[in-house]
């Protein structure tokens, strides 16, 4: 009688356990050496290093090394063809910049920049069209 209710358990113990699972996201920084947040919990002393996160929901990747600028990065859920969740990207690969630095990937910050070039550029136009000639 026993025998005949262990495959009954054990399918009752797999459907109470769900199907989240687990993908493990490689990190790596250049330089090296950041710490990696995984939605605000510490999970990485330093960069290169992996990451594991839970397939059942998106999550927030902060980096962070002193003398650079933090980044943020979302992974997001995403299908696979065959129907498998997973989590995008797969590989987070980061240049980090100091805050003199511009990161023109950031669209703050590449504003920012253009900001800083455009006022500087018209402040030269400017002084050159009021000087005495």
């Amino acid at each position: 009688m026993r025998r005949a209710f262990a495959p009954l358990a054990i399918a009752f113990l797999a459907a109470l356990c769900g199907c989240v699972t687990t993908q493990k996201i490689p990190v790596s920084t250049d330089p090296g050496g950041a710490a990696v947040f995984l939605d605000g919990v510490k999970v990485c002393e330093a960069t290169p290093c992996g990451v594991e996160a839970k397939t059942d929901q998106n999550h927030l990747l902060t980096i962070v090394k002193d003398g650079y600028r933090q980044k943020d990065v979302t992974l997001r859920l995403a299908q696979t063809p065959g129907g498998k969740t997973v989590l995008t990207p797969d590989i987070v690969t980061l240049k980090l910049r100091t805050p003199d630095q511009p990161d023109l990937t950031d669209k703050d910050s590449a504003v920012g920049t253009a900001i800083d070039i455009g006022t500087e550029l018209l402040q030269r136009v400017l002084k050159d069209a009021t000087a005495p000639k």
